[in-house]
C-alpha cells in the first residue's frame, strides 16, 4: 500500500504557519530586596501578551503591600497598593492588539516602593 503524505504535510504547514513571528521574552532583575520577572509573549508584530512577578527576597518579613511601575519602550503599568500573597505579587494575562510590542533590545525597568523605601531594578533580557 502506497502513503500520501501530503495530507499530513499541509496540517503540520498549517500549524508552524501559526508558530512564525511569535516567540517569548524573558526579563530578570534583582537586588537584595526584590527579584522581577517581566515575560512577554510576542503573537505578531503589533499584538503580545505580558506578565510581570515581583518576589520579596529581603531579610525578614514581606512587606503587606507595596506600589510599583514598569517602564517599557512598548508602554508601562502601574500598581498602587498591590498586596502580597506570600511575598508575591503575579500580575498575568496583559493582552494587547495594535500597540508597540516588547523586544530584545528594550531597557525595561521596576520601580517598587513599600514603606519608607524605594528601588528601582534594570530588568536584562534572559536567552
Amino acid at each position: 500500500m502506497k502513503y500520501n503524505g501530503f495530507p499530513l504535510f499541509l496540517i503540520l504547514a498549517f500549524f508552524l504557519t501559526g508558530c512564525l513571528g511569535q516567540k517569548t521574552l524573558h526579563f530578570e532583575g534583582e537586588s537584595e530586596d526584590w527579584k522581577v520577572e517581566y515575560i512577554a509573549d510576542v503573537k505578531s508584530e503589533d499584538s503580545e501578551s505580558t506578565g510581570l512577578h515581583i518576589n520579596y527576597a529581603g531579610e525578614g518579613e514581606a512587606p503587606e503591600h507595596i506600589n510599583y511601575t514598569l517602564d517599557s519602550p512598548a508602554g508601562g503599568k502601574e500598581g498602587e497598593y498591590v498586596l502580597l500573597n506570600n511575598g508575591r505579587v503575579q500580575q498575568m494575562g496583559n493582552f494587547c492588539s495594535g500597540c508597540a510590542v516588547t523586544s530584545e533590545d528594550h531597557d525595561i525597568q521596576v520601580t517598587i516602593e513599600w514603606g519608607e523605601k524605594e528601588e528601582t531594578l534594570h530588568l536584562e533580557y534572559i536567552e
